[in-house]
């Protein structure tokens, strides 16, 4: 496979005058605490969200509009870094005419919302905004994985790049944020797998992605029946992979008799990724850590909504905010809810608080899918982290 995006290295430089920052800072030790205390719960809070899974070869082709209804284009591929499990960006295909003159517009994930009901993907710009974005002729692929190009890219359309991310001291740095070998999607399709000793395990048949946390949750894999259970497909987590030094296949840590043991299922019966409880498995597996937790979870316990209070200073607003940002978010929210068919009356009725980008849910729903479901349209428009779901199941 031959390397379609390629990622020059990081701006080292720009770490290390982070970290020569830090060392200016006064030493208030409980307000450092309490910074400390923050950052943990936010990055607990991240793990705690699994949104709708989505299979790469669904969403590719998809058209995208802005909340007006006014087609933007379509996707025609995702970019992802593999070995950290994150899509980098999505890329669109705008303007031309049967694939001429067309270009190709990044967009970060978490600025994209999935209406299912509809079957398309939400955008927050009009046609100037996009004409005016970033792009890249057919072919300046390549260029797309650039790091200062990215940045500029998830600037421009309001995100912050998850791999520019500062560095907290007693925290750590986070193995995910970084920059590695960006490839398309529709190339990773197709690639063979094999193990450490070169024997072939199989091929990739498609990726499954969380779009709203920008990750890839798993790699589907087709191993032709030679595994001894027919043509049914294994899921495996995307760090369980590396790439060969030439970049054109992927290894697998794991022999065939570990691969037939792990989670795997007909091609015609898809399970549910984005319940974290089948999606968890996948990743226990392989002794990879999820960067997800279960429900049971996620939802419980006084721990928890300690966390959600220290890492949020707004997240039990009275009043929604005035700014034209949280009235959009409150109202992109509304009209995602009020999307779904199937939502109930209390569904539809729910609180929904928007104070300086952290957004409160509140109200009696039916069932704990619709909590769910409210939780992920939520988390699409206003990003991982800045939710905080108290909806209770009636």
């Amino acid at each position: 496979m031959k390397r379609q995006l390629r990622i020059i290295s990081t701006a080292t430089a720009a770490s290390l005058m982070a970290f020569a920052a830090l060392g200016q800072e006064t030493t208030d030790s409980k307000t450092n605490d309490t910074a400390v205390a923050q950052q943990r719960s936010i990055r607990a809070m991240r793990a705690e969200q699994l949104g709708r899974a989505e299979r790469a070869s669904v969403l590719t082709g998809m058209h995208v509009e802005n909340y007006d209804g006014i087609k933007l284009g379509k996707v025609n591929d995702i970019a992802v870094d593999l070995e950290t499990g994150r899509i980098v960006e999505v890329v669109l295909s705008t303007g031309g005419f049967a694939g001429v003159g067309e270009m190709m517009v990044p967009i970060p994930p978490g600025a994209l919302h999935h209406d299912v009901t509809n079957k398309v993907l939400h955008l927050k710009a009009d046609k100037e905004k996009l004409t005016a974005a970033p792009r890249y002729g057919m072919s300046n692929w390549a260029d797309l994985g650039q790091s200062n190009r990215l940045a500029e890219v998830y600037r421009y359309h309001g995100q912050e790049p998850y791999f520019a991310a500062v560095y907290q001291p007693n925290l750590g740095p986070d193995p995910s944020a970084r920059l590695g070998y960006v490839q398309r999607a529709t190339k990773l399709m197709g690639v063979e797998v094999k193990n450490v000793q070169s024997d072939k395990l199989g091929e990739v048949e498609d990726l499954v992605v969380d779009l709203p946390a920008g990750r890839v949750i798993s790699v589907v894999v087709s191993s032709g029946g030679f595994l001894g259970f027919g043509e049914e497909l294994s899921a495996v987590p995307s760090a369980a992979f590396q790439f060969n030094s030439e970049n054109k296949h992927l290894v697998l840590d794991a022999s065939k008799e570990s691969l037939s043991k792990a989670p795997h299922f007909k091609s015609s019966e898809w399970p549910d990724f984005s319940e974290p409880s089948y999606a968890s498995g996948v990743y226990r597996a392989f002794q990879v850590e999820p960067y997800f937790t279960t429900n049971s979870t996620a939802e419980g316990g006084e721990t928890a909504r300690v966390n959600r209070d220290l890492a949020q200073k707004s997240l039990t607003p009275l009043d929604q905010g005035n700014s034209q940002a949280d009235i959009d978010t409150t109202a992109q929210i509304r009209k995602g809810i009020m999307a779904g068919k199937e939502m109930s009356v209390n569904a539809r009725n729910v609180k929904i608080i928007t104070n300086k980008g952290q957004v409160t849910l509140r109200g009696p729903v039916d069932s704990a899918e619709e909590k769910r479901l409210i939780g992920v349209i939520a988390i699409d428009i206003a990003q991982v982290g800045n939710v905080d779901n108290q909806l209770v199941v009636k």
